[in-house]
């Protein structure tokens, strides 16, 4: 075997992976928590975090079984798979590499089904995959299954795989992620329960074994307190309580006690601070159909705001948007207004007339504590939703939803309880679906009233009615006047309490 033969058999596969809706191609680095291949720009300085597989080891068909396990729409990527030999040419400007690379695609299930029949019929191939087992530890590996003691966890915690699965939770806390909230029922000793909420992850043992970490809710992120070798700045505070991202790089301490730059935010979900190496951020070339300029690239990985940038998705919607690095999306995320902006929003609104309708800032619960940025997918697509406030949509309603158009929803309750008429719209400027009590997508003019205006106003906004401001129940839909004989002598006493009577005159003093 001469040397170039020599060479060639040394050199390790890479990925190529296209996103087929978006039309974005990059090196696959990886496995994000929702099955989707994490992937880096096509470029010799992103050379050394890309995922290689050994030729004669079974990493690939690992990756792939994988995808084809937790990725919901795996026909939506297209494979190719090329040596890194062939990947330094094309660094190199090589033109014939680029037609060599477009003529090596691959398709993962394909891929698998034929090893299998290999497999099946040399059984001895088994133990070689097993022989190699050790020399890709270095690569992508999600979390082994079968190391989780789900018998203890179901004892200890009170959740089970089966709920963990049905949510879709169990693939994010597999791949290094963590559930969403749920509820937990921890048992202490002497056998008392609590019931709580937390995000759960697994952590790997030096073991082998496989633990489960809860992520308890906090009142609020520890801000005063060294964090890994941190003292937080005043700066720092102010960006983290606002925006849930500190906005820089700093080095923390690792277990061995070696500074690692890193970028820190907090879970919003449960206000735990979080922190993720620099070196494992992954930033794209582009969000949406939008580029990214290597100069937007490199004050992204500084940890910093890029503000006002035009973003414009691959079914034509466009908005502006701040972009940020954040530690959950392990990359670059759509960061929600911070307290100020949304005061200062809210006031704005507040100067535009009542006639549009107000809405709602909430995630469904007609609530704000919580920041919940998961209206949309990591290309900035609207996520399906199949109800809001526990009333479902139809069919059609799901899908104007997804396209971006208002529905209007019968039954939802206002603050009082009382069902009531309202319109949903997904806002792309605020990243998250709005609700008014007129349709937003009439003109101020035309708008005409909504049969559950004056009952919201009322009962939710904390506005009067003339007509029933001595009214003490809740309004009821389309309601506008006292009910019944009740209601009608509690407004009489109103007006009258408002109305004193008039001294009568004795006439004029000669």
């Amino acid at each position: 075997m001469d040397k170039e033969q020599e060479k060639q058999e040394s050199e390790k596969d890479v990925l190529i992976v296209t996103d087929n809706q978006t039309g974005e191609r990059g090196v696959v680095a990886g496995m994000n928590s929702k099955g989707n291949p994490m992937k880096l720009p096509i470029r010799k300085e992103y050379s050394q975090d890309f995922l290689r597989f050994d030729k004669n080891g079974n990493a690939l068909d690992n990756f792939f079984s994988n995808f084809v396990r937790q990725c919901k729409e795996p026909t939506r990527f297209g494979f190719t798979m090329v040596t890194e030999g062939l990947l330094e040419r094309l660094f190199a400007g090589d033109e014939k590499a680029k037609e060599e690379i477009d003529n090596k695609k691959i398709n993962p299930a394909d891929r698998l089904n034929k090893n299998k029949k290999t497999m099946e019929q040399n059984p001895s191939n088994n133990e070689n995959a097993a022989q190699q087992q050790d020399s890709n530890k270095h690569q992508y590996q999600p979390i082994d299954e079968t190391k989780v003691d789900w018998a203890y966890i179901q004892q200890k915690w009170g959740v089970t795989r089966d709920q963990l699965e049905q949510s879709g939770d169990l693939s994010k806390m597999l791949n290094y992620g963590k559930s969403n909230l749920l509820t937990v029922h921890p048992t202490f000793e002497g056998g008392e329960t609590l019931e709580t909420a937390a995000r759960l992850s697994f952590k790997k043992n030096e073991d082998g074994s496989v633990s489960l970490v809860p992520h308890l809710i906090r009142k609020e992120a520890n801000l005063e307190q060294e964090y890994k070798g941190h003292t937080f700045t005043e700066e720092d505070k102010s960006a983290l309580k606002n925006y849930g991202n500190m906005g820089r790089v700093v080095n923390l301490t690792d277990a061995n006690g070696k500074p690692v730059p890193s970028i820190i935010s907090i879970d919003r979900q449960t206000n735990e601070i979080t922190d993720l190496p620099v070196r494992r951020l992954r930033i794209p070339e582009k969000i949406g159909i939008t580029p990214l300029t290597p100069q937007e690239q490199d004050l992204l990985r500084a940890g910093l705001p890029l503000k006002n940038k035009e973003i414009e998705l691959a079914n034509g919607r466009k908005f502006t948007a701040t972009l940020q690095a954040n530690v959950e999306e392990k990359g670059v995320e759509f960061v929600p207004r911070g307290p100020r902006q949304r005061n200062e929003q809210k006031q704005d609104g507040n100067q535009q007339g009542e006639n549009q309708g107000q809405a709602q800032d909430a995630d469904g619960d007609g609530t704000q504590k919580q920041r919940r940025p998961q209206w949309t997918d990591e290309n900035g697509n609207i996520k399906p939703i199949g109800k809001w406030k526990g009333v479902e949509f139809t069919d059609q309603q799901k899908r104007d939803y997804l396209e971006g158009k208002t529905i209007k929803l019968d039954g939802v309750p206002d603050k009082q309880g009382v069902p009531s008429t309202m319109y949903l719209k997904f806002s792309p400027e605020k990243g998250r679906p709005l609700t008014y009590t007129n349709d937003p997508d009439k003109a101020v003019t035309q708008t005409p009233a909504s049969e559950s205006q004056t009952q919201v106003a009322v009962n939710s906004e904390g506005k009067t009615n003339e007509q029933t401001k001595g009214v003490k129940e809740p309004l009821k839909q389309g309601q506008t006047a006292p009910k019944d004989t009740k209601q009608q002598e509690e407004q009489d006493a109103a007006v009258k309490q408002d109305k004193p009577e008039k001294k009568k005159s004795k006439g004029m003093k000669m």
